[in-house]
Parts: structure tokens; C-alpha cells; sequence
């Protein structure tokens, strides 16, 4: 946002000289408004044709004079732009003070001008200095993509009792109401649209109606899924949520495309990973040692994760503080996964076994050898060449990370054992959950126990898993054929 506008004249000469060099939006908005204090918001995301110049202000001299500004571009746009070449211009920003940039209008001509300013202590910080930037309404793609990521990860602020410090509050609350995971694909969405409409030529901010329909119909024509195409709607969507802007993804035209799109699709089913049940997940965890580090780590990882019939995020997501074990067991505390949004917690129990490939005893195993007392229970391990483990072991011990695994780590873990193995079948993160709902439903458990067991909110998800397990077994030819 522009530090301030400066009107050297009368604010009728400066209005005039702005309506014949913004955009037509920004003409709008301009007439709107009789109070030239609003002028700072509404020309933060104006587009000037043709483009201003961009000044760096004159020093005071001792005798109270002042240097004549410095030319520092030609040709600047609008405001992010110019705040990005004086940042680019000047390299060493005095002890004390932080680089502004401005719109000056002197004698009805406009232009951006930088100047060094004192920086505002805590406690006279203006009412929108902490303030999310302005929506990028009309201005380059380039732009509206950059505003989105930055305002999408907006973190929520320290109360101080201003009404902005709340608006922004409530703005960062609001992105938080989506999964993280949810937030990275819509920027990646949103910045596909961005790069499309700029290679169109059209506007990316406000979008079109019909703009919206070509662009999910262009995605169908190189043969996205529809769930991908789904997704980008679902983007845009909230792109225009956040601008407080009208949503044109809600169009009959968008709906009339996306319908049409479904109906003539013809992808497959999706193809869901393998299920690494009892029998191979023992095959797998048998093949790993648990003498070394990493072997305990990802015995650990298998056995617990089925167990517990995690997911892979929640896996990732383990800290020792949500485990309580006991000599009947341990107890597990999932704080946020998929399945409870509102963070009311789910409490998860798995009972001590007797064989050596029981799930508490990995974990026992594995926090002791990694010497893990708090924090992250899965972590990244750096082995170092030419260590090998053993009665004696021999070389650099390795080094065990402070971080948790992500999500994507747990995955590669399960498909790399899996693939040493050489079991058959598409591993991947779900397959651990996969199998033991499977597992359950092979041995009898009724729908409700399996509900619970996964901590499913629909029975119609968990009927999915019950009839893959059955669909041979409980056919009604199976005692005639």
C-alpha cells in the first residue's frame, strides 16, 4: 500500500489529473468519494496509463535546503511495482529509518516518489500499518498472485486492542478455517489462473464469468480430472472471497461448464493404494532391522501407523507429549487431523502385545535408541558414510534431526520398504490405514467398530473398505460354483 499521497495544488486539479491516467475501476471508485483521504487505498491498486515515474526525494542540506530528487525508473505502473524498484534502487536504508514510497500529484502532474522515514515505535503505529495489503483489484496477474500467497498465510497478530489489529485477526482466523495442505493447492491454483489470463490477455482480478468457464473448459481439453478442475474453481472462488469482490465462479455459465465437463469425462476410477494388511505388513517389518537407527524408526512408523490406523499426516504429526504408555498399553492424543477439524481431539488407544512386532514395543525401541524424550516422535536421520551399526559399531554415529518428518517423508518411507520387499501393488501413505480397516473387516469386525476404529465420519466411507475385504468371500455363488 502507498505510504501517502501528497497533493502540492488544489485537490480538484490532482483529482482531475487522476482520472485521466487510472483505470476505469479506479475512476469509478475515485468518484465515489469526495474525501481525498481515501485517495491512499484506492490508488494503492491503480493501474496508471501511461505509466508514472518514479522520483527518490531530496535530502535536507544544513542550510535547510533541500537536494533535488533523483530519478530512480520510467515508466512504473502501479504502486507494488514502484515499491519494488525503490527497493531494488536503493541498497543501504539509513540506521532508524524504513524506505517509503508515495504518490505525489504537483501542479496536476502525478508521480511516485520515495523518501526515507523515521521508524514508528510500538505504541504510534497507525491504525493500518499492520493491515493486509489492498486487493490487487485490475492490476497484472503477476500481482494478484502474490497478493493471494501473502494474504492467504496472513499470521494471526498480538491482541493490542485496535479495531485493525481485530480485522486482521479475524481475516488470518478465516484462512485458518482450511487445512493447510488445502491453502498450498489453492495458491498453486491460483497462480496457474494468473499465469493463463495474463497469456490471454485478460483480467485477473476481478475474473470473468465467461473468462472462468474457458479456463476450466481449456483444463478439461488437456485432459485434468475433474476433481483438479474442481479444485481451481474452488480457488478462484476464495481468491475473490478474500478481494471482498463479486464471485463469478458461481455463474450458470461456470455451473453449465462444469456440468457439461463431468458428464463427457472419461477418466477412470481412481485407483485407490494398496492395502498393506497384517500378513504384509509382517513381511515388510520382518525385513527391517531394528538394531540401527533409521530400521527402529520406520518399524515404528509401520507398526504404529497401522495400529492406529493413522493417517499420514497424523503420523507426521506425533509428539511425545500426546503418548502416554502403560504395561497394558499406550494411550494417543491426536490434537488436529483431517477427521476433526474443530480440534476437539480424539483419544486412541493400542493394547501392548506379545510378539516382537508389536506397535508399543516398536516405538518403546525407537525412542530409546534415538534418545527422544520431547518434541517431534519421527524425525529425518543423517547417516554418516561409512557407519555401519552392529554389536560394535563402527564410524560416526549418526545425527538425529530436531524437525518431524512431513507427510510426504512417512509416504516415501512406506513405499521404499514396501518396494524391498518386492510386495505387488501401489503402495503409498494411505495404505497403512487402508490395510488395517481392511485387516478388521476380514476378521469379522462390524461396521460401527470399524467407524470407530478409523475415526471415519461417514459408515458409507467405511462400507467401501468392508466390501473390498468381502467381495470374493460373501458372494452369493461362492458354495455352488
Amino acid at each position: 500500500m502507498l505510504s501517502d499521497v501528497r497533493i502540492l495544488g488544489t485537490s480538484r486539479r490532482a483529482q482531475a489529473a487522476l482520472h485521466a491516467r487510472v483505470d476505469p475501476l479506479t475512476q469509478q471508485r475515485l468518484a465515489e468519494t469526495q474525501d481525498p483521504a481515501r485517495w491512499r487505498e484506492i490508488l494503492s491498486t491503480a493501474r496508471f496509463t501511461p505509466p508514472l515515474p518514479l522520483l527518490l526525494a531530496g535530502i535536507e542540506l544544513p542550510d535547510g535546503t533541500y537536494s533535488p530528487d533523483t530519478p530512480l525508473a520510467q515508466g512504473v505502473p502501479y504502486a507494488s511495482a514502484a515499491q519494488q524498484m525503490a527497493q531494488d534502487h536503493v541498497a543501504d536504508i539509513p540506521s532508524g529509518f524504513e524506505l517509503a514510497v508515495g504518490l505525489e500529484i504537483d501542479d496536476g502532474v502525478p508521480s511516485f516518489l520515495a523518501w526515507f522515514r523515521p521508524l514508528q515505535s510500538v505504541g504510534s503505529r497507525s491504525e493500518t500499518a499492520d493491515a493486509a495489503p489492498p486487493a490487487p483489484v485490475g492490476q497484472p496477474a503477476a500481482a494478484v498472485a502474490q497478493w493471494f500467497s501473502v494474504v492467504s498465510a496472513q499470521p494471526v497478530p498480538e491482541h493490542d486492542g485496535r479495531l485493525a489489529t481485530a480485522r486482521q485477526a479475524a481475516d488470518a482466523y478465516m484462512h485458518r478455517s482450511k487445512a493447510e495442505n488445502t491453502l498450498r493447492t489453492y495458491r498453486a491454483a491460483v497462480r496457474s489462473w494468473c499465469r493463463w489470463a495474463a497469456g490471454h490477455a485478460l483480467p485477473a482480478l476481478p475474473a470473468r464469468s465467461e473468462d472462468v468457464a474457458a479456463y476450466l473448459a481449456d483444463m478439461a481439453l488437456q485432459g485434468r480430472r475433474t476433481s483438479t478442475i474442481d479444485l481451481h474453481r474452488a480457488a478462484l472462488r476464495s481468491l475473490h472471497h478474500l478481494a471482498q469482490i463479486a464471485v463469478p465462479t458461481a455463474h450458470p455459465m461456470v455451473t453449465a461448464t462444469l456440468a457439461g465437463i463431468r458428464r463427457e469425462a472419461k477418466e477412470v476410477l481412481p485407483r485407490q493404494k494398496t492395502a498393506l494388511t497384517w500378513d504384509r505388513l509382517v513381511r515388510v517389518v520382518e525385513a527391517i532391522s531394528s538394531h540401527d537407527l533409521v530400521g527402529a524408526r520406520d518399524r515404528a512408523i509401520l507398526l504404529l501407523g497401522f495400529a492406529g490406523a493413522f493417517r499420514r499426516s497424523e503420523l507426521a504429526a506425533l509428539k511425545v507429549d500426546d503418548i502416554t504408555v502403560d504395561e497394558d498399553g499406550m494411550q494417543i492424543r491426536l490434537g488436529r487431523s483431517k477427521g476433526d477439524p474443530q480440534r476437539k481431539g480424539t483419544l486412541i488407544g493400542i493394547p501392548r502385545g506379545l510378539t516382537r512386532n508389536c506397535p508399543v514395543l516398536a516405538y518403546e525401541t525407537w525412542l530409546r535408541q534415538a534418545g527422544i524424550t520431547e518434541g517431534p516422535v519421527f524425525r529425518r536421520i543423517w547417516s554418516a558414510r561409512g557407519y555401519r551399526a552392529g554389536a560394535t559399531p563402527v564410524g560416526t554415529p549418526p545425527r538425529i534431526g530436531p524437525h518431524a518428518l512431513s507427510d510426504r517423508a512417512v509416504t516415501d518411507i512406506i513405499r521404499k520398504r514396501c518396494g524391498d520387499t518386492h510386495l505387488e501393488g501401489d503402495f503409498g501413505g494411505h495404505s497403512l490405514r487402508r490395510g488395517a480397516i481392511t485387516t478388521g473387516a476380514k476378521d469379522g469386525y462390524d461396521l460401527l467398530e470399524l467407524k470407530r476404529f478409523s475415526r471415519h465420519k461417514s459408515l458409507q466411507v467405511v462400507e467401501t473398505y468392508i466390501d473390498e475385504a468381502s467381495i470374493k468371500a460373501r458372494h452369493p455363488g461362492r458354495s455352488r460354483f
